[in-house]
């Protein structure tokens, strides 16, 4: 890890903290995959006064394994309630997985949770190393600013060529020396959509929306197409999710997406056309999809009574052919 090109690992996770949940009830915070394990998590309102937080990994192996972690949480409230701010070196195991934060006073005065767990030290799990993309060197040569001035980044500038015309060509007419520009409220997710370009090529669920914008905002068609397959493998289910999935592929076109979730959630496409706004795009691709779908139920009718007609007949002429044998046994 020279050149300082490598950072310590470290992730922040921005949560919800669960409105109006009954004293006494856990309520459950997915967090997702972070340092090599997945975590979840919960928040419970202890009285009228007090609430707690606590952490939770979910992993499942077998094999003996160890985390020594830095877990920072900063409660954020409404309108001028005060943030709290909590710092706690915690070890996670095999046999110690949870951790709760001390009571907070006002707990139902804060909405939001920022999580920042940092590894100090682990063992038995995977680990992935992330560039520091703060400081320049000789392979981060491209410099990347917020359009305010306010936040800057380094990258590699052929990885950003090789991704992106729009970068390409400004590297061609520009030099690499000059600034990219980016909008002060894509940013955030910058430093995303480059942990993805580079090692170790992550993605993460929450934050597609806006690497998405990003990429978008550079013409990144490989890195959309990687999103939606991803999208596509990881998305989740039910009415809200539905919803949440055909607007992402509506935005950034992603087709493939869209028929995968029609096919999968067909029974709500009516539903779904009645209760929400969608595009042109999005509309006509489910007018086809139901088109499609009743054209193939049309054709299964069509083959079930074919079938029907075709074991009438054949009954039909089982009993003809019974009668005229009763017949001549008679004669007979």
């Amino acid at each position: 890890m020279s050149d300082g090109l490598w950072k310590i690992p470290e992730v922040i996770k921005t949560l919800d903290i669960p409105v109006d949940s009954a004293v006494g009830l856990k309520v459950k915070i997915p967090i997702g995959d972070v340092l090599g394990l997945v975590w979840t998590g919960y928040w419970t309102v202890l009285n009228t006064a007090q609430g707690q937080f606590e952490l939770k990994c979910e992993e499942t192996s077998l094999c003996p394994w160890k985390l020594l972690a830095q877990v920072d949480t900063k409660f954020i409230g409404e309108g001028q309630t005060p943030e709290l701010n909590f710092k706690n070196e915690v070890q996670f195991s095999q046999r110690m997985k949870s951790w709760k934060l001390n009571p907070i006073d006002q707990g139902r005065k804060y909405i939001k949770i920022e999580l920042k767990l940092t590894r100090k030290s682990a063992c038995g799990i995977r680990q992935e190393n992330y560039i520091n993309f703060d400081v320049q060197n000789k392979w981060l040569d491209a410099r990347i600013r917020s359009k305010d001035g306010d936040m800057k980044v380094y990258a590699n500038s052929g990885v950003l060529a090789l991704n992106s015309p729009v970068l390409r060509k400004h590297f061609e007419e520009k030099g690499i020396l000059n600034d990219i520009i980016v909008p002060s409220n894509l940013f955030p997710a910058l430093r995303k959509l480059l942990n993805f370009l580079h090692p170790p090529f992550s993605i993460e669920k929450e934050t597609v929306g806006k690497v998405l914008e990003l990429a978008q905002h550079w013409e990144m068609q490989q890195v959309l197409s990687k999103y939606e397959s991803f999208l596509i493998k990881h998305r989740s289910y039910g009415q809200e999710a539905t919803v949440k999935n055909i607007k992402l592929a509506e935005k950034f076109k992603m087709k493939n997406l869209l028929e995968e979730v029609l096919w999968n959630d067909a029974r709500c496409v009516y539903t779904l056309l009645q209760g929400h706004c969608f595009s042109t795009w999005t509309r006509a691709a489910i007018f086809e999809f139901i088109l499609e779908i009743e054209d193939e139920d049309f054709e299964e009718t069509q083959e079930n009574d074919e079938e029907e007609s075709e074991n009438e007949d054949d009954g039909y002429s089982t009993d003809s052919d019974d009668g005229v044998g009763d017949l001549l046994n008679i004669d007979d």
